[in-house]
């Protein structure tokens, strides 16, 4: 599909088209029918407005400096000690969320010497670190050499990595409502989640038409695995053959060549036979997503 390559050429090309990137993922997101999924998106175009929804590649761990000064001595540039500090106080000096926008982030990026002012009221807590003579005149905090890098190249790879998934899954040009199926039924909602928040992401699986459940899967969970099945009205018998066919493929070459061995390949197909029969009541388009997105997260695929 002409826009997910214009995303995979502009992400790759080594030069700092991350903003438009992500711009032309929320025109591709609205087009599929994500719009559920537009969170991230602006978050990271717009800015993040609490620090609870900031992503953990945004939360910086910084070095505290200051100018610290007696009558007789004075030290510039001194790092201060903070473990006397109150937890909540030393939380509020030491770890910066970083909630600007990535057009911010790009420009933060390109300056050497980034530094992050302390309020004057924590002065006299930082002084408490040193002997009574002593008091800090200025404090501020630094991050590590490449810290805003760093966030630009989370952004930029884990964007990179769900584009480049769904790129297997729309070869071609479709129109509007064909890429809202094709979307339900290949998952889209499983994989941005999993190409951009990692393996213990929530997983979204249903459609217009079913009930929108949301669990997570942990890699070699089983018993995660079993919840997010049985909230998906499959059977106790059917999550016992499973179990017994993950254990005999345990040793298959194709498990570790990260593919689904033959028996639980064997049974995937026979349980979307099932939604396709209504023994199983799940939809059939999103059956085959429910199933490989589950069972890929437990194996970490």
């Amino acid at each position: 599909m002409k826009l997910i390559e214009e995303i995979i050429e502009l992400l790759s090309s080594g030069e700092n088209n991350l903003k438009i990137a992500l711009l032309k993922t929320k025109v591709l997101l609205h087009k599929l029918g994500e719009k559920e999924l537009l969170d991230w998106v602006n978050g990271e175009l717009k800015g993040y407005s609490e620090k609870e929804s900031v992503p953990d590649y945004r939360v910086l761990h910084l070095t505290i400096k200051g100018h610290v000064s007696n009558m007789v001595h004075r030290y510039p540039n001194h790092t201060l000690p903070v473990m006397h500090l109150d937890a909540a106080i030393r939380e509020r000096l030491d770890t910066k969320y970083l909630m600007d926008g990535i057009a911010v982030i790009e420009q933060y990026s390109e300056q050497e010497h980034l530094s992050i002012s302390v309020a004057p009221e924590f002065y006299p807590y930082l002084s408490e670190g040193f002997d009574s003579s002593y008091q800090v005149e200025s404090a501020w905090g630094i991050h590590s050499a490449g810290a805003m890098t760093q966030v630009l190249t989370e952004v930029n790879s884990r964007l990179l990595d769900f584009v480049l998934e769904l790129s297997e899954r729309f070869p071609s040009e479709m129109d509007s409502d064909e890429m809202k199926t094709r979307s339900k039924e290949v998952g889209v909602s499983d994989l941005f989640n999993n190409a951009v928040f990692g393996d213990n992401a929530t997983i979204v699986v249903g459609d217009s038409n079913t009930q929108t459940i949301k669990n997570s899967v942990t890699k070699n969970d089983l018993p995660s695995l079993i919840e997010v099945l049985k909230q998906h009205k499959v059977s106790d018998e059917d999550i016992a053959k499973l179990e017994t066919s993950i254990e005999n493929d345990s040793v298959s070459d194709e498990v570790k060549e990260g593919k689904f061995g033959t028996e639980v390949s064997s049974w995937m197909g026979k349980m979307v036979g099932k939604a396709a029969s209504t023994a199983w009541d799940v939809k059939v388009g999103a059956a085959g997503s429910l199933l490989a997105t589950a069972i890929g997260k437990f194996y970490g695929f």
